[in-house]
């Protein structure tokens, strides 16, 4: 068996989800409370972090998928047990923050308000545009299991990539916009495929040194991009979404190697609490943000910030125990033990 197939409780992964939720939080403050732009640029960036970590968590319970058919509804059950009712809160919490219980609403019900281009009328949820990509990932890849039963797991992984760049390069012909290019739903599956890769081939492309220079080097090309986002040609475009994808893998990489360092149980249960809080630090974040602009709370900037994420802190711990706890330890389960998300 491939030793990428035997990672368990990955504390330094834990910490990864964590930065890369609070990464989100943080960003949106300074970009919608005070009109930073770059933080909505290097938002971006946190965002894909999930993406890819997604697919590399979700390999083994995928890999059952491909080996028994009968535990495609198991996965479907597990995933939704874990992500539906969160949302579904969360929306409850927006629509009425919104006064918005329409036909919008539907769509964000249904995960569909970025299938396409302007899609919504008005976009009152903005963050659920990454949380629809997961939703269709979930629904769309295991059908693509079933139906290329026959083939490799790799091979259907990477003909599923290829699908998905053949749409890209459409959308551009089409002149698509960078927003929706960069957040449409089925331009972005590809991203969560990108994990899974990793974790098949996590061996081959485990050099720290070539990650951490790979990283260095994107890095660096960012700073045109930044410059230029909102004017961005198809090709640099194109170029764009790819590097940010390849750092993401970098930096997933990197992040196993450190895990041998994290020895202190205490360090252990703290990323872990991080990483259980993410979820709903990514849905309810902006909610809060959006309060105290309403209610011109911002009288000192930094006691503001430190009020914020110790709000989101404590908030998302107790919504996890209280809510998403209970529900995820009523999943079912598969025959075999596998690495819980």
């Amino acid at each position: 068996m491939n030793k990428s197939d035997n990672f368990k409780n990955i504390s330094s992964l834990d910490l990864f989800r964590g930065i890369a939720g609070y990464g989100v939080a943080v960003c949106h403050f300074y970009y919608y409370l005070f009109g930073l732009s770059y933080f909505q640029f290097y938002s971006i960036f946190f965002v894909e972090f999930f993406f890819v970590l997604s697919g590399f968590v979700l390999y083994p319970q995928l890999k059952k998928v491909h080996e028994d058919i009968a535990n495609t509804k198991i996965f479907y059950l597990r995933r939704w047990y874990r992500t539906i009712p969160p949302y579904l809160i969360a929306l409850l919490m927006y629509s009425i923050l919104f006064s918005k219980f329409d036909i919008d609403t539907i769509k964000y019900i249904f995960f569909i308000q970025n299938i396409a281009e302007s899609f919504t009328n008005f976009e009152y949820f903005y963050v659920a545009w990454s949380l629809s990509i997961e939703e269709f990932f979930y629904l769309i890849f295991p059908i693509c299991l079933i139906i290329l039963k026959k083939e490799k797991f790799i091979k259907i992984t990477l003909l599923f990539i290829f699908f998905i760049y053949l749409l890209k390069i459409l959308y551009l012909m089409l002149a698509v916009s960078e927003e929706f290019y960069r957040i449409g739903t089925f331009l972005r599956l590809d991203s969560i495929a990108f994990g899974i890769l990793i974790r098949i081939f996590f061996e081959k492309i485990k050099n720290n040194f070539l990650n951490l220079a790979s990283i260095f080097l994107i890095s660096i090309s960012m700073i045109y991009f930044e410059k230029n986002i909102i004017n961005l040609k198809s090709f640099e475009l194109f170029g764009f979404v790819l590097l940010i994808q390849i750092m993401s893998i970098n930096m997933i990489v990197v992040f196993i190697n450190l895990n041998k360092f994290i020895t202190n149980d205490l360090f252990k249960k703290f990323f872990s609490l991080l990483s259980k809080q993410t979820y709903s630090i990514y849905l309810f974040h902006f909610a809060i943000i959006y309060l105290i602009e309403i209610n011109n709370l911002l009288i000192n900037t930094s006691l503001m910030f430190f009020f914020y994420l110790t709000f989101l802190f404590l908030f998302s711990t107790l919504f996890y125990y209280f809510i998403e706890k209970v529900v995820i330890e009523n999943r079912p389960s598969y025959t075999k033990k596998i690495i819980i998300n």
